[in-house]
């Protein structure tokens, strides 16, 4: 069945290609009970066959939209973009998105931030129930639109934060400490990391991910529960080239 929009769209072209038939077919027998010109029941004609070829047209390209849609539909309805258990996005899916916010963060000039928890446990099986419990606590924490929680390539949650602002800082540090309360008496250690970056024109995918590694390293290095994070400073320079005078 045919979404609604795509229904009155067509049905409103059907009615305007059957009002536009009416009105040749009564101009040119008008014209030719009148007998003013024989020129203008011949063009009337000429203009009625070219309209109903034109209209065999439209059904065909109409048929095979709709045949082209289903199997876009199909093909959608086969693509999945959030794990199944802890409802975050899954990597491919969560670098698509990081690629385009960083394109939106440039053009709207606003800063973007990156987060990663990453969990450690020697028993998967604890690993696997530690990551639902502390995805479904980051879901809660974040309410923007935009906002988006997803999995790394090993399994560590990921917090994507576009439009951000001072308090992105103090988000991480309730975040580790919820996360610490969460794991309490659970062999788990929680880490996390994040940075937020400006709206340069060099603001890529690849830069993002570089400087949370960074971050990442700086925090392996301490106690479970600690968390490291940096914002790059705000200056004339962050103007890129599309505020330049």
């Amino acid at each position: 069945m045919e979404p609604p929009f795509q229904e009155d769209g067509w049905r409103s072209l059907d009615a305007l290609m059957l009002a536009a038939a009416v009105v040749i077919v009564a101009l040119t027998v008008y014209a030719f009970i009148q007998l003013t010109s024989l020129w203008i029941p011949v063009l009337g004609a000429v203009a009625l066959l070219l309209q109903g070829l034109g209209y065999m047209r439209l059904n065909v390209q109409r048929r095979l939209l709709h045949a082209r849609l289903r199997e876009l539909e199909h093909s959608l309805i086969g693509q999945h973009v959030t794990d199944t258990e802890t409802g975050a996005a899954l990597p491919g899916w969560f670098s698509r998105v990081l690629e385009t916010e960083c394109r939106r963060a440039v053009r709207d000039f606003t800063p973007l931030t990156l987060m990663q928890l990453e969990i450690r446990c020697g028993d998967p099986a604890v690993k696997a129930a530690s990551r639902v419990r502390l995805a479904s606590m980051l879901t809660a924490e974040i309410s923007r639109p935009g906002d988006l929680v997803g999995l790394g390539e090993l399994g560590d949650l990921q917090l994507l934060l576009p439009a951000t602002n001072e308090n992105a800082e103090a988000l991480a540090k309730r975040c580790i400490e919820h996360a610490v309360k969460l794991m309490a008496g659970d062999e788990v250690e929680v880490r996390l990391a994040g940075c937020t970056l400006q709206p340069k024109s060099d603001l890529t995918p690849d830069k993002v991910l570089q400087q949370l590694s960074l971050r990442l390293d700086e925090v392996r290095a301490e106690p479970a529960g600690s968390v490291s994070y940096r914002a790059e400073p705000t200056s004339v320079e962050t103007l890129n080239s599309a505020y330049s005078l």
